[in-house]
């Protein structure tokens, strides 16, 4: 049945006030309500403090002023604006097309910690009413799940995407206490309702930001992606892309640096056997098996683990012989795995003579290659390459054992 078409009462969004603003008292002396994040409800605090905010934009002080009441909210007792001067801002322009201007206001979550590095802000649309700010809507970063932006700061208010409409790109930046983050939130205010135009959060740990274009659409690249963290684990920078496709700005490329790390070198043979790139494979995996050591770099290395990353590595060359019709090749690649000093038997070790002898019978690599994937999947628990992963750590799933396959339906466990 025809889905009912969203009325204005529909699209109000929760953590704006409904009533429309008056003007406050001639004795309006406004004080930011305290907040207590382990018993206050953040929405419910949110709407009013939204409402006190807009109390204060429509008392008799200028524009200037005003903001600078919110910055002094946002800023501890006795300290610098620094963090919250960064978040206090205020953009007019046509955001709906009908010809009249919107205001984008932001301004800092009073009585919270605003320093250098973190300062949650609240980013709202206004419009004005007989002189008066009307809040309309609270930008949020989807999923949904926080209220506030992260020192968000406004990068373009233009058309990004080609199609005619304003979009609104604002960033965000905020810092841990190794490691500093940036993110971008985009949307279009239709003059009714707010579109997140973003599939997932466009976000990365410290990176380099930069724009280009495609098919006439902004796209946003950020490389680096090292969480200063022990426990983030073994790591390597890369580049994500995030680009306009079917109405939403979504990941399209995840391009990792290339790694002289036997166990990236392992990796990103997967990768370009995957790919039909033979000959990258073949060179990356044979870097790998020729490895005489596995580097601890943010990460312990126990002796099975360079077993497991070495023998596996033979695999994928032997995979690319096979891919050729060239069993002797094969063999002569599992020899040299099975005298490597760091190779004890283990899962893949077995895995690979597993391989060896199925493309003997079949002489199909696709075959034998499936073949080998399930003798190391009926062991899952001797299929991990590191006895311990850090959170920031690149895995391969069960089903990427075999990269000429393809993955299976549904989730599949990390090795």
């Amino acid at each position: 049945s025809p889905t009912a078409e969203p009325t204005p009462a529909m699209m109000v969004d929760p953590l704006v006030p409904v009533e429309p603003a008056t003007p406050p008292p001639p004795d309006f002396d406004p004080t930011p309500p305290p907040f207590d994040p382990s018993t206050d409800d953040e929405v419910a605090w949110a709407r009013d403090y939204v409402a006190l905010v807009t109390a204060v934009l429509n008392s008799p002080l200028d524009l200037q002023e005003a903001l600078s009441v919110l910055m002094a909210w946002g800023t501890p007792p006795g300290e610098p604006f620094a963090g919250a001067a960064d978040v206090t801002w205020a953009e007019a322009a046509d955001l709906d097309g009908d010809g009249t201007e919107e205001w984008l206001i932001s301004f800092p979550m009073g009585g919270q910690v605003c320093g250098m590095g973190y300062c949650p802000a609240y980013v709202v649309v206004f419009e004005l009413d007989d002189g008066l700010f009307q809040p309309r809507h609270l930008v949020r970063e989807r999923p949904l799940t926080e209220v506030a932006l992260l020192g968000p700061s406004l990068r373009f208010v233009e058309d990004i995407t080609g199609d005619g409409a304003t979009e609104v790109v604002i960033e965000q930046t905020w810092c841990g206490a190794h490691t500093c983050f940036v993110g971008f939130t985009i949307g279009r205010w239709d003059g009714t309702q707010w579109h997140n135009l973003t599939e997932q959060p466009i976000q990365q740990a410290s990176s380099d930001v930069s724009f280009g274009e495609r098919d006439g659409a902004m796209t946003f690249q950020l490389q680096g992606g090292i969480i200063g963290s022990v426990g983030a684990g073994l790591q390597r920078p890369r580049t994500l892309v995030f680009a306009w496709d079917d109405g939403l700005y979504r990941l399209v490329e995840e391009v990792p640096e290339p790694s002289d790390h036997p166990y990236y070198q392992m990796l990103d043979a997967n990768a370009a056997l995957a790919a039909g790139d033979l000959e990258r494979a073949l060179i990356l995996a044979s870097q790998a098996v020729a490895a005489e050591e596995i580097p601890e770099l943010m990460a312990p290395v126990s002796p099975v683990d360079g077993a497991r990353i070495v023998s596996y590595a033979g695999i994928e060359a032997m995979l690319v012989h096979a891919l050729r019709d060239d069993a002797v090749a094969m063999a002569a690649v599992l020899a040299q795995v099975q005298d490597h000093p760091l190779v004890t038997p283990n899962v893949y070790s077995e895995a690979a003579e597993t391989l060896l002898a199925t493309y003997r019978e079949t002489g199909d690599a696709v075959a034998a290659c499936a073949v080998m994937e399930d003798a190391v999947a009926a062991e899952p628990d001797e299929a991990v390459f590191f006895q311990w992963y850090g959170y920031g750590t690149e895995r391969l799933t069960l089903d990427q054992i075999c990269p000429l396959t393809g993955p299976s339906e549904g989730p599949s466990p990390e090795v």
